[in-house]
């Protein structure tokens, strides 16, 4: 969300060619300040570069009056022409808002009038993990654990609180001053409920789960835990675990689990194929995931286990609930 997605991505092995694109305890949130007019943006910010352009706007890098660095993405709401997608913008920043994790890009303030939405953003520095893979081609293994252990560490933050992400992707993990994965881009995320389906389409398909990819109705969390593994092959192997060279090839190596043999094995093997599985009833949870000892390899706490609710009494699934509740009103004002 923070910022534009990356090159485009197309079925390929080699992420230098350009064909594919330790959590701390959690503090309580302070509520996201909304405001219903501009409130005088340009006097409270100085705007700095255009760190990326969408097809409703553009994220800018901007400096607060304190010298404080933020991203601040403004929405034309002139270039929605579909309804649904304004429902999905809302709920992606409702959503963001909500959630309170260090390695999640937090929102600062949300401003909203008859023209706009602008959201100011948190500024993750350090660029996404696909320009950093791509400059470095293979990450060491502690460096793949790490970086991985981070993302795992917000995923199973949003599991937990009932939200689903169905767009991890290395061009929506950013990486901010010191380093550290701060997960961005929630535009396709969701609420889910263990005894209700989403049948959405989704996601890059090369990250994209058996079930995604062939339409078949699904629970949420599964889908994550596929696009964990494509991202965990990634780090360990630099390099795309499917590499057809056109659609329907990718389709159906990804429907088969049919992905390659890497030439050096790593001791992550085994948790890359238990997230890969077809069968999203025999595939890794985020809870297998979060436990699993390759994760935990010179830590001295699993991950998880110090994890906290969102906020006393409530959780995000509770606060988008509250908002479809209310949102009946004209979308397009």
């Amino acid at each position: 969300m923070e910022r534009a997605a990356g090159p485009g991505a197309g079925p390929g092995s080699s992420l230098a060619e350009g064909l594919i694109k330790s959590p701390r305890p959690l503090m309580k949130k302070q509520a996201v300040k909304r405001h219903h007019h501009k409130h005088n943006l340009k006097h409270r910010y100085e705007f700095l570069e255009t760190l990326g352009k969408g097809t409703y706007g553009k994220v800018k890098k901007a400096r607060e009056r304190s010298g404080k660095l933020v991203a601040i993405k403004s929405i034309r709401k002139d270039k929605i022409k579909d309804e649904q997608d304004l429902v999905h913008i809302r709920r992606e920043i409702e959503i963001m808002s909500s959630l309170n994790h260090p390695h999640i890009i937090a929102v600062h303030e949300v401003f909203e009038n008859s023209a706009k939405i602008v959201i100011v953003m948190e500024y993750a520095s350090k660029g996404d993990l696909y320009e950093y893979i791509s400059e470095r081609q293979r990450l060491s293994e502690q460096e793949a654990r790490h970086f991985f252990r981070q993302v795992v560490s917000a995923v199973y933050y949003c599991h937990k609180n009932g939200i689903v992400h169905r767009d991890l992707k290395l061009e929506n993990i950013l990486l901010d001053a010191n380093g550290n994965i701060k997960i961005a881009d929630f535009g396709l995320s969701n609420v889910f409920q263990q005894d209700k389906l989403l049948q959405t389409y989704c996601g890059s398909p090369l990250y994209a789960s058996p079930e995604i990819i062939n339409g078949r109705p699904y629970k949420g969390p599964e889908v994550d835990s596929w696009s964990l593994g494509v991202l965990l092959y990634i780090l360990v192997h630099g390099t795309m675990p499917f590499d057809g060279h056109d659609y329907k090839t990718l389709v159906k190596q990804i429907t088969s689990g049919d992905y390659r043999e890497p030439t050096k094995l790593s001791d992550a093997c085994g948790l890359i194929r238990w997230m890969l599985m077809v069968n999203p009833e025999r595939r890794a949870t985020i809870e297998d995931i979060a436990t699993h000892w390759w994760v935990n390899w010179g830590y001295r706490t699993a991950l998880g286990e110090q994890e906290e609710p969102l906020r006393d009494g409530e959780s995000p699934l509770a606060s988008v609930a509250e908002w479809l509740r209310r949102s009946s009103r004209p979308l397009l004002d």
